[in-house]
């Protein structure tokens, strides 16, 4: 009996376990809506990109927020299947996670599968950056 209590408390820690990583690309407020790893890529969440200054892409639009996490570009293996690692994902100085595409149908409402996006290798499911003023 004492066995089968320990196997069944294992079974319900990984299942548990599981359910603790990013879903990229999920809608979100705040960090802890992204699972253990993630944050969300959102204007008024708390760990909004600070301003970045002159001459740097600013951060992402992201109607809704955008759950990440952080990777190193180059490496789609820092990131979750399915996803792709852009390097000025979140903000100029913070990679990001975002989810891979081949179609729009393949992102949520308010985003699209763009090509190139911020220089990454795969299309991406992005929401188009604002236009700079002047351009």
């Amino acid at each position: 009996m004492k066995l089968r209590w320990n196997v069944l408390g294992a079974v319900v820690l990984g299942l548990g376990l599981a359910g603790c990583g990013t879903t990229v690309g999920a809608a979100c407020t705040l960090d802890n809506e992204c699972g253990d790893m993630g944050f969300c890529i959102n204007g008024s969440s708390p760990s909004a990109p600070a301003p970045n200054g002159p001459n740097l892409p600013p951060p992402p639009n992201t109607p809704g927020g955008y759950c990440s996490e952080s990777c190193f570009p180059g490496k789609d293996d820092t990131c979750p299947t399915g996803s792709t690692c852009v390097s000025t994902g979140a903000r100029a100085d913070v990679s990001a996670c975002f989810i891979k595409c081949t179609t729009n149908a393949d992102c949520r409402t308010g985003y699209q599968c763009i090509s190139n996006f911020r220089g990454s290798a795969s299309p991406v499911c992005a929401a188009p950056d604002p236009a700079t003023p002047g351009t």
